[in-house]
């Protein structure tokens, strides 16, 4: 994967991400569409605590890969594409309970996406980053947590269509 493509297919995935939660009003935004699902608002929270941070990883210490740089891609896209599976999150990315504001999170999710393609611009993406360790993983490169990222996101993208079409019956 070039850099030009995984920046680019991360801007894309922002776009849509920000599209499926304008679908919602405000109202809609903080409403449980059905039992055990988050609102529309935490699951954009939840995207927003897994992100934040990956700008100063991205900054951060840094090793040469001993492996490719994007051998984890193809299983990252199957784990999270595939919405058939139902994924627990870490405790520390759940969201809470607080109504959010539409507009707020989609500017906090907005400029945090830039803030990681301004350092994903900076650096070198082949890179280990090494202050975080994915569970199973361990370290990921850059690359691949660019594609974390843009996957990450459409899986919820996905999961706010789904509730969207739930609360319009």
């Amino acid at each position: 994967m070039t850099t030009a493509f995984l920046m680019e297919d991360l801007r894309k995935s922002t776009r849509e991400l920000t599209e499926a939660l304008r679908l919602f009003s405000q109202e809609q935004l903080n409403q449980v569409p059905f039992p055990g699902s988050w609102t529309p608002g935490q699951v954009g929270q939840h995207l927003l605590k897994s992100e934040t941070g990956v700008t100063e990883l991205l900054r951060g210490n840094t090793q040469p890969a001993t492996r490719q740089p994007d051998a984890h891609h193809e299983t990252i896209r199957s784990l999270f594409l595939d919405f058939n599976i139902k994924m627990e999150s870490p405790e520390f990315i759940i969201p809470d309970n607080h109504p959010k504001d539409r507009e707020e999170l989609i500017r906090s999710l907005e400029e945090n996406r830039e803030n990681v393609l301004q350092a994903a611009s900076e650096q070198d993406l082949d890179l280990l980053l090494t202050d975080f360790d994915m569970p199973d993983w361990g370290p990921l490169s850059g690359q691949e947590w660019l594609t974390f990222m843009t996957v990450h996101s459409r899986r919820h993208t996905h999961q706010l269509h789904k509730i969207h079409r739930h609360l319009q019956g």
